[in-house]
């Protein structure tokens, strides 16, 4: 029987990552992510706030904080986690470490706040490190949007 799928030789391996936004709203914005790892490749996403849709008043967001997250990591090395970083210019401060699978709400608390931390963007990097065949992850992260002006 014949396929209609793609054919890989032997050693080309492809990297399977999807990302979609869900919603995008004056308050919340929610993305989903999924990634498989094949050619031994970390994969990233930049949750960029600046694109995404301003509010009504045609304010453009500044910059996301998490505020509700669902994940399922099958990762070879738990060292290897998925990681959602605070985007600056120097080293990304790290906002959540995910493995294994598991929910967190932080509404509770007025959300995961945005650490700022010097040459921040106001964005969030979507970092899956691990370089292992066959590794998994999926996310669902509901950020909410702020307006103030970055410095």
């Amino acid at each position: 029987m014949g396929s209609n799928g793609p054919t890989l030789v032997q050693g080309e391996l492809k990297m399977a990552q999807y990302t979609k936004k869900l919603f995008d709203g004056d308050r919340k914005a929610i993305f989903s992510f999924t990634a498989k790892v094949a050619a031994t490749t970390a994969e990233t996403f930049n949750v960029d706030a600046s694109a995404l849709n301003a509010r009504n008043d045609g304010t453009a967001c500044s910059f996301i904080n998490i505020n509700k997250l669902w994940w399922s990591v099958n990762n070879s090395a738990t060292t290897k986690p998925l990681l959602l970083e605070w985007v600056n210019s120097g080293t990304n401060p790290i906002a959540w470490s995910c493995n294994f699978a598991d929910d967190v709400d932080f509404s509770t608390i007025g959300g995961l706040q945005n650490t700022k931390a010097a040459n921040y963007t106001g964005d969030v990097l979507i970092n899956f490190s691990s370089v292992t065949n066959d590794d998994t992850a999926s996310l669902v992260v509901e950020f909410t949007k702020e307006y103030t002006p970055l410095p």
